[in-house]
């Protein structure tokens, strides 16, 4: 008989304990909702037989003293004066080099890695990350031109990037 009181008053005391809020925040927390409307019921019933104050908060709870913050103005919008115009890299092609003179090829790209000359032919090398470009020039009335261009891969029998290619040549050039 004592364990069946026991086990019961047990439970009760668990149900209890677990519907209980220990929170000094949530204490007495119907308590309070009652009275907030009761009091709201009050105040509706005496504001309609006065006009409504919609300065006056309805609450009169002491609150502590807070400076507000101002407002601040509105940002200013200031357009700049002028555009700048950013120059766009020329599209490479290959045979904008063709009847350049030596001494043109050499102030744009500069020495060549690798000169090879065979009679009145001439063979300028030059080596970057993603490919070789190799541009020959023919002797005419005794100067050299650019006569054709040719560019290919760094690894024998392997694949080249052209844009990349085309960009690094491009870099050189602008």
């Amino acid at each position: 008989m004592k364990s069946l009181i026991n086990k019961i008053f047990f439970s009760i005391c668990i149900v209890v304990s677990l519907n209980a809020c220990h929170t000094l925040k949530h204490q007495n927390f119907f308590l309070e909702n009652i009275r907030n409307n009761q009091n709201q019921q009050v105040s509706k019933i005496d504001n309609k037989s006065q006009k409504i104050n919609k300065k006056k908060p309805l609450n009169k709870k002491e609150m502590a003293p807070i400076n507000a913050p101002e407002k601040k103005g509105k940002v200013k919008k200031v357009f700049l004066q002028k555009k700048v115009k950013t120059p766009k890299p020329l599209d490479f092609n290959l045979a904008t080099f063709k009847d350049w003179s030596e001494t043109k090829l050499i102030k744009k790209f500069g020495k060549g890695d690798f000169l090879k000359e065979e009679g009145q032919l001439k063979n300028y090398q030059y080596y970057f990350q993603e490919c070789f470009l190799d541009i020959f020039l023919l002797k005419k009335s005794n100067q050299y031109y650019v006569n054709y261009i040719e560019k290919r891969p760094t690894k024998l029998h392997g694949s080249m990037n052209t844009e990349a290619c085309h960009k690094e040549i491009n870099k050189i050039l602008n």
